[in-house]
């Protein structure tokens, strides 16, 4: 009887270099390594930055102190603190006037005041748009306003839980912007 195929042909040779791993465990050594030593790095950089309140404006017109102009406008308990964020005014405004609004808000609360300022127009827009989106109003509507002048219309949901409504109308008058901030305590987000 002659034997099978299989027995009598030669085996294959074995590889003549072995397989290592090395390799690959170097990668994840190296992986390993470098996210302990940044760990590392982070846990003794203690540095931190202080969270500011109100955003830094670069360029245009610089805040001034707004308290003579919105004194009206700060009645203790009408409103609230994260909605007097929007009663800021750009340095050299002067309140000219108050005005008459015609209502009372959905709630009662509906200031406004005529304010002059020795800055162009687009500055002073330009100043409301990042001061008051800086901190938190949402710019819902802006155009041309009725009579003339450019109009910025911004919105918040306050602490109170009422909606509340910043608007700005300007209109250059003698060489002067003229222009008139309202508050409003609106009833829902339209």
């Amino acid at each position: 009887m002659a034997a099978p195929a299989s027995e009598t042909s030669p085996l294959p040779a074995p590889p003549s270099h072995t397989v290592s791993i090395l390799p690959a465990a170097t990668v994840v050594i190296v992986a390993v390594v470098t996210l302990v030593t940044f760990a590392f790095l982070n846990i003794f950089d203690a540095s931190t930055t202080a969270p500011t309140t109100l955003p830094i404006i670069v360029g245009g017109l610089p805040e001034a102190s707004s308290t003579s102009v919105f004194a009206a406008f700060a009645a203790p308990g009408l409103v609230p603190a994260d909605v007097t964020s929007a009663l800021v005014v750009p340095v050299g405004a002067a309140r000219v006037a108050g005005e008459v609004t015609g209502g009372g808000g959905v709630a009662g609360y509906d200031r406004a005041v005529r304010i002059t300022v020795h800055s162009p127009r687009p500055q002073l827009l330009g100043f409301y748009r990042s001061h008051l989106e800086g901190s938190g109003w949402r710019l819902f509507s802006q155009g041309t306003a009725t009579g003339g002048g450019d109009e910025l219309l911004f919105q918040k949901a306050g602490s109170d839980g009422w909606y509340w409504e910043v608007g700005v109308v300007a209109r250059t008058s003698h060489g002067a912007t003229v222009y008139t901030y309202r508050l409003i305590q609106a009833s829902d987000l339209s």
